[in-house]
């Protein structure tokens, strides 16, 4: 277990997504989303997880007006936490007001002694031996073995690689340990 502020605890149980881009018209074209894609991504969400459980997002998570953030953070279950992707301009103030904590990256993490994860929205390179990457960023591109040149240790959250789902934390990475 890992305490990365007063609030955020990375045990198996946590949940992790990234590059949902909610309200961003274009990118279902740019990455071929089905029709329905921000549908399917908030009815997955609500589907898995509890109101009480924890939600680490590793960035891009929406775009355009306010309105439409505060739409999507009282509707979407779980506690949020928001690793900024590019694409993710709001104020701390503002995010924190509608119940998303930021959080500073790279987040490290020494999962249960056994792996050192690193958090980030972009992949990091170069990647230290003894680190695991889980990023988003590069959407379409696979995880390997069959997609990205990055390597093993990278690990694409993009929900397009990721039936458009948060995932459990201890289901990425059990094959890892």
């Amino acid at each position: 277990m890992f305490i990365a502020n007063n609030e955020l605890i990375i045990t198996p149980d946590i949940w992790i997504i990234s590059d949902t881009h909610f309200f961003h018209e274009n990118i279902g074209r740019y990455c071929n989303r089905p029709e329905n894609w921000q549908d399917l991504i908030i009815n997955n969400w609500n589907n898995l997880i509890a109101p009480d459980e924890q939600v680490l997002h590793l960035g891009d998570f929406a775009l355009g007006k306010k309105m439409n953030f505060e739409l999507l953070t009282g509707s979407l279950n779980g506690k949020l936490f928001l690793i900024r992707g590019n694409h993710d301009r709001l104020s701390k103030t503002y995010c924190e007001a509608h119940a998303v904590t930021l959080l500073n990256e790279p987040l490290h993490v020494d999962y249960y002694d056994r792996v050192k994860l690193v958090f980030s929205h972009r992949p990091i390179i170069p990647l230290p031996d003894d680190l695991i990457n889980l990023h988003g960023h590069i959407h379409n591109v696979p995880p390997p073995p069959e997609g990205s040149n990055l390597g093993p240790r990278h690990l694409n959250m993009s929900v397009e690689v990721r039936e458009y789902r948060p995932w459990r934390l201890q289901d990425i990475i059990k094959h890892l340990i």
